[in-house]
């Protein structure tokens, strides 16, 4: 029984643990927030917390306010121990926003940054960053310039307009590499792009559990028009379902999207403000954390002093007063953890990946999330937050954070096995196909450690068949 409740116990506490505070979630969201989506979230909270305020001017000194003394009734002990401790608390939020700006003005990281005010960059209707993302699929030359063939005609509704197969007449590329290569692109968001009909753009937008459902999939593929002329009864007859199935169904493939490209579009020009800028100067690789347009907040104690010096009803003012500046306190701390945190993951990333910000080398090192996180001594959760939807302009374009990062063994990365598995298939004699075994082989001698299944797998990924059905 003992060992039962100390069981219980310990499950409370892991529960208990994982359970996810205010804060945690304020930080969760403001963490993965890019900077034009973070400064609208800030002006909002100006707006609705009054217990916040913009520091205009770090050198501007604050007006005192006298603090008077509270009449303390005997009755009411209690009641004025509570509004000395909110007093505690705001002089104790005084003199840490006080080091922090005064830190803050002394930061060379900091300066002339309202040269960047505004430093935006134009998107051709997000357009470049799909394409961008195309073209991470390929892994040789001529499987670059078949993902080029394929966004060339790709029409504005998102459909591909020419022949997969005339595309790659002239290309050394194996037709069943071309087909993953052209599934790859249909499955970067949005999904559907790329796609050679109707059914199989819906197809591609289906998320795992959906391909599941083979009754789903076949209608798309053999009765999308019965469905959309709304001929149901048809369909109940010819598949022995129910009105409600076919409800369900129509349901799901009204959410899809028929013309996935137009959600690139917008009726005025779109622009990415990238979050790092990253400069070679002298030399030397400078990290520029592009915030001029983040207001910078901190606690209005002023207000609080005021509100409770003067409220009426100093029991109803303690608790409003108390969870407003809890709040606020929340959001400051989770702004300057967000500009640490990005500062040191920026830093490390140029760090890490010295080649291609020194020479534009665009074969990464192989980088992990595990290994930034290690370095900057956070979480790898807290890691993947910050580089989501972020954007760095560097000497050789602008990319997204994520795209440094790729997957490893040994030491080496998985999109350079890639990149030599494809290399030594292509040079294969295609009369007697290399096995798994004896790509590993070649691959051993070329100093990159893999099993005979890692070969299988990123064969698999690749879309390249087993060595019997090579076999020409």
């Amino acid at each position: 029984m003992k060992k039962k409740k100390m069981h219980i116990a310990n499950h409370v506490k892991i529960e208990q643990k994982q359970k996810l505070t205010p804060q945690m979630l304020i930080q969760a969201e403001l963490f993965q927030k890019p900077i034009m989506e973070l400064t609208q979230t800030l002006k909002k909270q100006l707006l609705l917390n009054p217990f916040l305020e913009e520091c205009i001017d770090y050198a501007q000194e604050e007006d005192e306010i006298q603090e008077e003394e509270v009449e303390e009734e005997s009755e009411e002990k209690d009641l004025a121990d509570k509004m000395e401790e909110i007093n505690e608390i705001l002089n104790d939020i005084g003199e840490q926003q006080e080091e922090t700006f005064s830190y803050e003005k002394k930061d060379k990281s900091r300066q002339n940054l309202d040269k960047y005010r505004g430093y935006e960059v134009e998107v051709e209707d997000y357009w470049y960053y799909f394409k961008s993302q195309a073209n991470e699929v390929a892994y040789t030359e001529n499987e670059r310039n078949l993902v080029t063939n394929i966004l060339n005609s790709i029409d504005a509704n998102g459909f591909l307009t020419g022949d997969l197969g005339d595309m790659i007449d002239d290309l050394d590329v194996l037709p069943q590499r071309a087909g993953k290569i052209h599934s790859d692109i249909m499955h970067i968001f949005p999904k559907g792009i790329g796609a050679r009909s109707l059914s199989e753009c819906l197809l591609a937008q289906l998320d795992p559990i959906q391909i599941a459902n083979k009754l789903l999939t076949k209608i798309i593929k053999e009765d999308l028009e019965l469905l959309e002329n709304k001929y149901f009864t048809k369909i109940e007859k010819k598949y022995g379902i129910s009105s409600q199935e076919v409800r369900e169904i129509n349901e799901i493939v009204k959410q899809l999207d028929p013309k996935p490209r137009t959600r690139l579009y917008s009726s005025q020009p779109s622009y990415i403000q990238p979050d790092i800028i990253v400069k070679k100067i002298g030399g030397e690789l400078v990290v520029i954390i592009n915030e001029p347009d983040i207001p910078q907040i901190r606690i209005n104690k002023n207000y609080a002093q005021k509100l409770l010096k003067q409220s009426k009803n100093k029991r109803d003012s303690i608790k409003y007063i108390k969870d407003k500046i809890s709040a606020a306190e929340h959001y400051v701390e989770a702004i300057w953890q967000r500009h640490e945190s990005l500062e040191k993951i920026a830093h490390e990333i140029v760090n890490q990946q010295p080649k291609f910000f020194l020479e534009g080398v665009k074969e990464l090192e192989p980088m992990t999330y595990e290994d930034i996180a290690l370095k900057v001594k956070r979480d790898i959760s807290t890691v993947s937050r910050v580089v989501k939807s972020k954007f760095m302009d560097t000497t050789y374009g602008i990319f997204p954070l994520k795209w440094f990062f790729n997957s490893k063994i040994g030491l080496n990365s998985s999109q350079k096995i890639k990149r030599e598995l494809l290399n030594i298939i292509h040079n294969e004699d295609k009369s007697k196909p290399l096995s798994d075994r004896k790509i590993k082989k070649k691959l051993n001698e070329k100093a990159i450690e893999v099993s005979t299944r890692g070969v299988n797998k990123y064969r698999n990924q690749l879309g390249i068949p087993s060595s019997r059905l090579r076999k020409e």
